[in-house]
């Protein structure tokens, strides 16, 4: 009885052997007509002949293992590709929230190092300095509301921005504040 097992385990190896060398290319493309990639391609053949190997006794006509191969390349192909379609969407997903997360984080941090940069301002200038870039107000309108001339509101703006700068290097060098901050845009 252990030695029909063996013959026929043996028989087994053998057909298995004959069906990878003679269907190997006929099976990867087939894999390939659904996958479009060589790797998942290789990876669906490797699984097609691994289904085949555990079901070569079910095999009993010959004429049908063409067919039969076909079906699970491209059934195996198939379950690859929407596999792998899946974790890209799950791996575009986990990176979105990253990117938001952190984008969040720095405009948090950017809130706080502006308002601690806006801070070192004398009030009557960090009011300048906001009416005109914040809220594009003109020189005029501020003038107006500053009751006060064109020439002392463009000095004021302009004292503000000298400070900005002044204080912006000093807690770079100090602190190490981000690059981007100073970047041109």
């Amino acid at each position: 009885m252990n030695n029909e097992k063996e013959q026929q385990g043996t028989s087994n190896v053998e057909l298995f052997q004959m069906l990878y060398a003679r269907y190997f290319k006929l099976v990867y493309f087939s894999a390939y007509l659904v996958a479009k990639d060589h790797e998942l391609a290789q990876d669906a053949v490797q699984e097609t002949f691994l289904k085949a190997y555990r079901h070569i006794d079910s095999l009993k006509q010959q004429d049908q293992i063409v067919a039969w191969l076909k079906v699970i390349s491209r059934n195996v192909a198939i379950d690859m590709y929407r596999k792998r379609c899946r974790e890209m969407r799950n791996y575009h997903a986990l990176q979105d929230a990253y990117w938001r997360e952190a984008n969040v984080e720095q405009a948090i941090a950017d809130q706080d190092f502006l308002r601690g940069l806006l801070s070192s301002l004398e009030p009557i200038n960090r009011q300048a300095l906001l009416l005109v870039y914040e809220y594009g107000w003109t020189y005029e309108q501020l003038a107006g509301f500053q009751n006060t001339s064109i020439s002392a509101v463009k000095t004021r703006v302009h004292r503000a921005k000298q400070k900005l700068r002044s204080v912006a290097l000093q807690m770079q060098t100090n602190l190490g504040t981000p690059a981007h901050f100073f970047e041109a845009k």
